[in-house]
């Protein structure tokens, strides 16, 4: 009699893992894997329509990078017309080290970007790059602006930032141009 059971008892747990492992084998055979690749990259021609609009709106040269090798992964951009706000083109790119860079180009005050960044960076050196000056400031919150690198060029803010190393974003900032 207690073998009976035994397998009777065997028997119900087999049938109740099944019950429930069917209906999550379905869900996931028909749900989308996102273990692939979770970088968004955005396409040439809705970037290329958005920098025209941007450049057609904003009151500064939009800049943009050129030259970058096929490592650098554009996966952000957007543009916020002057008015009630500041003006603000903003460009982000996974770097070939899997760092994140971006660039910002506002013309709101660096330390009122900060502020509304919630950062805590600090200035720390100057550097040159292709010639031109840059602030370079670090900082650990938020991680998206822990390595900055800053320049004014009279009508805007240039704002290069990531978690990138420096060197890459130096090789961001010497990237950018007006054509």
């Amino acid at each position: 009699m207690a073998k009976s059971r035994l397998r009777t008892t065997i028997r119900d747990m087999i049938l109740s893992l099944a019950v429930i492992a069917v209906p999550i084998g379905v869900v996931l055979a028909i749900e989308p894997s996102k273990a692939g690749n979770p970088v968004h990259v955005i396409d040439s021609a809705s970037f290329q329509g958005d920098l025209d609009a941007a450049r057609a709106a904003e009151p500064f040269p939009v800049l943009v990078p050129t030259g970058l090798s096929t490592g650098w992964r554009a996966t952000s951009e957007t543009y916020q017309e002057p008015g009630a706000t500041a003006a603000d083109w903003h460009v982000g790119y996974l770097t070939p080290g899997g760092g994140f860079a971006e660039l910002e180009q506002i013309t709101q005050s660096f330390a009122g970007f900060l502020n509304d960044q919630q950062s805590d960076a600090a200035q720390v050196a100057s550097v040159h790059v292709d010639g031109i000056t840059w602030q370079r400031y670090t900082g650990t919150t938020p991680p998206a602006l822990k390595n900055l690198l800053v320049r004014s060029d009279g009508k805007s803010t240039v704002i290069v930032a990531g978690s990138a190393s420096m060197a890459e974003l130096e090789q961001f900032a010497g990237s950018l141009r007006t054509s």
